[in-house]
């Protein structure tokens, strides 16, 4: 459960903020595109999202984003839009059909087993 809402939440991170979920908490320092040693102002974290709340840049550079962070999220869901939604609804479902898959090759047997030992009121 705890991987299954991990997974949506980097694919939500992808999306809008445009890095994975642990760039986003400042966890890691690994941005992608074309610059090596920062941060494009296209990727957003949440250090530079209060730096924006607290009155500063956020790590926009004016002249590139006039519109500041809703252009930024506006630009990256039009770009990631896709992804993000076919991982939001997929991850779920793959979860729930491999859950199925693995239940029954796997429980079954251990219950029998159980039930065979004696401890018919015990179940995996």
């Amino acid at each position: 459960m705890l991987a299954q809402q991990y997974l949506i939440a980097d694919a939500v991170s992808r999306g809008m903020m445009g890095v994975n979920l642990l760039t986003f908490l400042g966890l890691r320092n690994d941005f992608g595109g074309g610059y090596s040693s920062g941060n494009n102002s296209d990727e957003l974290t949440l250090k530079e999202l209060i730096d924006r709340a607290m009155g500063g840049s956020g790590g926009i550079a004016g002249s590139y984003w006039s519109g500041g962070v809703p252009q930024v999220l506006k630009t990256n869901l039009k770009r990631n839009a896709v992804p993000m939604l076919g991982a939001v609804i997929g991850i779920p479902i793959a979860f729930k059909i491999g859950t199925k898959l693995l239940r029954k090759p796997i429980i079954t047997p251990a219950n029998r087993m159980l039930k065979a030992a004696g401890l018919s009121g015990v179940k995996v």
